[in-house]
């Protein structure tokens, strides 16, 4: 099955800190034989964002590396008419608090037909996909 993974879920899963690292770590080694996650070079920014000012350098680029290096992780890039989409997203729903690269990974949900995601983020469970945990 194919899950679209949010920044919530990698940094909770490759953060030991992380108050979800458990849960995180739990469900990927569930699913790990029948998976395949999706994540959006955004997603992969804010990932070694988050981790670099949560935990440091060392363990920013040390995310990045099994990220990259994990084969069950594929890395689509934000192009110009998902970007395009993602702004349209962005000034239509008003009533959301979506960040800009929310939007984004709910463009490429819909242009890549993925129905289910993981992820923590509360933004991330109004898309209306499935969402776990």
């Amino acid at each position: 099955m194919e899950f679209f993974a949010d920044t919530s879920f990698l940094v909770a899963l490759y953060n030991k800190k992380d108050k979800n690292h458990l849960q995180a770590k739990r469900l990927f080694s569930e699913l790990e034989s029948q998976s395949r996650y999706v994540i959006s070079d955004y997603i992969f920014d804010e990932i070694l964002t988050v981790v670099l000012v949560r935990s440091g350098k060392y363990l920013s680029v040390q995310a990045g590396e099994k990220i990259l290096a994990d084969d069950r992780i594929h890395i689509v890039q934000v192009d110009e008419a998902v970007f395009e989409k993602s702004w349209l997203v962005y000034r239509i729903f008003k009533d959301k608090r979506w960040s800009f690269t929310d939007c984004t990974s709910y463009v490429l949900m819909k242009n890549l037909s993925i129905h289910a995601g993981v992820s923590f983020d509360e933004h991330f469970k109004q898309f209306g996909f499935e969402v776990l945990p």
